[in-house]
This record gives structure tokens, C-alpha cells and sequence, in this order.
């Protein structure tokens, strides 16, 4: 027998595991109606669909079901793939339904058939959860909700009654006959890929074919804009139409932001957690409790915000500086920790292997939605 080699050059191979990967922010869950989960479909499962003759397969075009599923996985852009849920009509409120799903498997735009959107304790219920699981609920409102919520003299609409409640993870898409109109506009942010450069968008101005563009009135118009309600009008100028821009694009967040500040926020928190978990977790050794190893979890955050500079949700302003007062310019983040931090940590962070905390300031690339122009004329 020879002389293994190995006994010489002994190699130990580490291998660093994957860690976690990124949420989808292109997921979505339809939430079937009971009614509508016949044949071999089991109530409290999911099942997945890439087009929407494979629903057709399962739900009636007729049905509420399929009707949310066509437009998500129709017109342009399309969905990629869609998630039915089973509903279960034995269950008491809608919110176990919804932790029944999610107990299975994560996903972030929230749809629910057209009947449960027509009860405002429904909606207010949906809302909620959607609020604390951090998952965007489009609240389709049609018929004489759409109505209510273009009367400027209501004020118990449900538009109204989120707007009161400052929910961040829902927006009212209002049409007068389309009970799917919003599920479009959301296939917008569903195609955006973080990882590309200028790649985020605002939801003003897109177009959605299939969607009926609404010829509105000045007192419609005012009182969605008052309620937070989204919607689909053809815009003119002296006789020129654009039939169909998605306008007032904004959710019902206390904080005044557009669907595109939730969904990108989302995101980079997503993206930041994950690119810090796997920088602490695929070290083969340790990371250092020292300025050594604090340096590694900077440098992971720093990543991250030049990545979301790139793709076009943070950007550059002055800002007055709220530690000194002072007007200073950011590429669109600042990282206020430093390595040496770490040094002056308590003994009870020590003890319990704490990093020195990480400050980040984030500032929004935003979107311009509209201008104003003054003219001198000699």
C-alpha cells in the first residue's frame, strides 16, 4: 500500500452554508371563496398557478376566484405566478383564515374576492392583519362602495375608515365596475427586481389594458384624492385624451406614503436583514465581538444601501443634520455607527454577545408626480 498523501497535506474544507434567501415581493395569495373550492380542491391547502388556463382548470370563469386570478396572470404587465388559498367557510372571522395561510407560507400582496371587500368589517379586519404581517393588502372597491367613496359628503366609507386608522400596508384602488382594478396596478411592483440598477418605480401614471379608463368628475376626483383612494381616469387637456393613468397612488399610512415607499422599505429591510444574518452566520469561525468584527456587519449595511441607491428607492439631498443642526449632503444614506463602538458597549451587551447597535438615516429617492411652473412674461 502506498503512502497516503493526506497524512502529509491534510486539508479541512469549510464550508459555508447558503443562509437565508430573499422574500419575493412578487408573491401574491388569492383567497378563494368557499363557495368556489369544489372538485378535488381541498379547503385549507394552497395551490399554485403560472397561468390562468390552469385556474380555469379549477374555478369557472365565471366565479369571483377566477375573475382575481385573470388579473393578476393577464394584460401586461403579467404575473408571473399566483397563489390560490383554499377558504374554509367553517371559519369564525377572516383572520383565521388568514393565519391559517400564513402558518403555511409566507407571500405579500394580500387579495380577497369581491363579495368580503363589499363588507367593511371584512375589509377593517383584512386591514389589520395585513398591518401587523407586514403584507400589502389591495383593497378593491366597486358598485356603491365606489360610490360612497366618491362622495365628498361621506364620511363612514371605507376609504374614510382606513384613512382614520393610518394603516401603512393597504390602498384603495376605486372603479366604478371593475372589482379587480387595483390587483393590475400592483402587478407593477411585483416585476420590479431589486438587485437591478434603477429599477424601482412609482405606481402614478401606469397604464393598465384591461382596465376600463373612468371618466370622472371634479367632485369624484376631490374626494378620493381627500380619501386616499386610487384611480383610473382618462386625463385631458383641451380636447387631447391619455386614456388611463393610474393617479393618487398613495396608501392609507398615517405617514402620507405612496404604495412605492411601503413596498421598497419592505424590501430593504428584507434585504438588509438577510445580507447581515448571512454575514454573522456563514462565518466559518466567529465574528469577532471587536471593531474587527463590527467593521464586517458596517460594511454588510453600506451594501446594502449603495445596492438600493442603485435600484432608485434612496438618492441624494441636503438634510439638516438632527444630531447638529448643520445642512450636510447624503448620496441617499448615512451609517452613523463606527467600528470602535463596540468598544464601549456594556458588560451586559458583552455578555449577551451583542453587536454595538447599527444607526442608519435613509433617505427616499421619492418620485416627481408634478410640477409647477412659473412664467415671467416681458
Amino acid at each position: 500500500m502506498s503512502y497516503p498523501a493526506d497524512r502529509i497535506i491534510q486539508v479541512n474544507a469549510r464550508i459555508s452554508p447558503a443562509g437565508l434567501g430573499f422574500a419575493n415581493f412578487g408573491s401574491i395569495t388569492v383567497f378563494a371563496a368557499a363557495a368556489d373550492v369544489t372538485g378535488s380542491l381541498v379547503k385549507n391547502t394552497r395551490k399554485a398557478y403560472l397561468d390562468i388556463q390552469e385556474v380555469a382548470e379549477d374555478f369557472a370563469d365565471t366565479t369571483e376566484t377566477y375573475k382575481a386570478a385573470s388579473a393578476w396572470l393577464g394584460g401586461t404587465p403579467r404575473g408571473r405566478e399566483l397563489t390560490i388559498w383554499m377558504t374554509d367557510g367553517d371559519d369564525a372571522t377572516i383572520t383565521e383564515t388568514l393565519n391559517k395561510a400564513r402558518d403555511a407560507y409566507w407571500w405579500y400582496w394580500t387579495v380577497f374576492t369581491a363579495p368580503v371587500l363589499a363588507v367593511k368589517a371584512s375589509v377593517e379586519a383584512i386591514a389589520a392583519w395585513c398591518e401587523q404581517n407586514a403584507s400589502m393588502m389591495i383593497n378593491n372597491q366597486t358598485g356603491a362602495a365606489a360610490t360612497d367613496i366618491r362622495d365628498q359628503n361621506k364620511t363612514d366609507d371605507i376609504a374614510s375608515a382606513l384613512t382614520v386608522l393610518g394603516y401603512r400596508h393597504v390602498f384603495t384602488a376605486c372603479h366604478a365596475t371593475d372589482a379587480q382594478a387595483g390587483t393590475y396596478l400592483a402587478k407593477h411592483f411585483a416585476a420590479v427586481n431589486y438587485s437591478a440598477d434603477r429599477s424601482t418605480i412609482t405606481g402614478e401614471f401606469k397604464k393598465s389594458p384591461g382596465v376600463a379608463a373612468e371618466d370622472l368628475k371634479g367632485s369624484a376626483i376631490v374626494a378620493m384624492e381627500s380619501k386616499n383612494a386610487t384611480f383610473y381616469p382618462i386625463v385631458e387637456l383641451q380636447g387631447s385624451q391619455d386614456v388611463g393613468r393610474w393617479l393618487n397612488t398613495i396608501t392609507h399610512s398615517t405617514y402620507g406614503e405612496y404604495i412605492d415607499d411601503v413596498v421598497n422599505l419592505d424590501a430593504f429591510i428584507n434585504t438588509l436583514t438577510v445580507r447581515l444574518y448571512n454575514a454573522l452566520a456563514n462565518v466559518t469561525t466567529k465574528l469577532e465581538q471587536t471593531p474587527r468584527g463590527q467593521a464586517v456587519l458596517l460594511a454588510t449595511a453600506r451594501q446594502v444601501g449603495e445596492q438600493y441607491i442603485a435600484n432608485g428607492y434612496l438618492g441624494p439631498r441636503n438634510y439638516i443634520d438632527p444630531d447638529d443642526g448643520v445642512e450636510k449632503y447624503t448620496i441617499g444614506f448615512e451609517i452613523l455607527t463606527k467600528p470602535e463602538d463596540i468598544l464601549d458597549i456594556s458588560t451586559e451587551d458583552r455578555n449577551a454577545r451583542l453587536a454595538a447597535p447599527i444607526r442608519m438615516r435613509l433617505f427616499r429617492a421619492g418620485a416627481i408626480h408634478k410640477v409647477i411652473v412659473d412664467l415671467d412674461v416681458y
